[in-house]
């Protein structure tokens, strides 16, 4: 399984190196791995991969190209639109709350530069979309959401302003870059 779920976060990585997060792969569709579950597994590769998906999922959701958190009234209102959606082709975001919140530190301390794009993106999504994930996510207890602002976000708000080179994270992610610049 732990393979199953390095090769899913591999998969979804496809094209980060060109444009980021804009065209990296999206997690939705044929991705239904729960990688939350495996934030503090044993083996390196499977933790480091099952962050990288979050990671990605955050990135590709702030940047617009992806989303695959939906709240509960997003799914009822989109269920009609296009194409049928599957709950199971999408991530309950409060899993992934819990699981960051559980083993942020052990995160921040292994992958900094991924800790840094995860509290950013946490906050600036928030900002653009003008409205509190507690309003936005109902279904979620607010409880896990204020844990995250008061243990996370607050104190670690700095990180979202450090802006780190994208060359820390692609080595990070062991991604070979494609521009000059981001080469280490």
């Amino acid at each position: 399984m732990a393979h199953h779920i390095i090769e899913q976060a591999k998969r979804g990585l496809k094209g980060f190196e060109i444009g980021y997060y804009h065209t990296s792969g999206c997690y939705g569709g044929e991705y239904e791995e729960e990688f939350y579950k495996y934030f503090a597994d044993d083996d390196f590769e499977t933790r480091k991969y099952s962050i990288v998906a979050f990671t990605c999922m955050l990135g590709t959701w702030e940047t617009k190209f992806c989303q695959v958190f939906w709240s509960v009234k997003e799914w009822e209102e989109n269920s009609s639109r296009h194409y049928p959606l599957n709950k199971s082709q999408f991530y309950y975001f409060e899993d992934y709350l819990h699981s960051f919140l559980e083993h942020h530190e052990q995160i921040e301390k292994e992958f900094p530069y991924m800790f840094e794009e995860i509290v950013h993106f946490l906050i600036k999504i928030e900002q653009d979309r003008g409205i509190s994930y507690e309003k936005w996510f109902p279904e979620i207890n607010p409880t896990v959401i204020h844990r995250i602002r008061q243990e996370i976000l607050i104190p670690k708000k700095y990180l979202a302003e450090i802006n780190s080179p994208m060359k820390y994270l692609l080595k990070e992610l062991g991604i070979e870059p494609f521009f000059e610049i981001d080469k280490y």
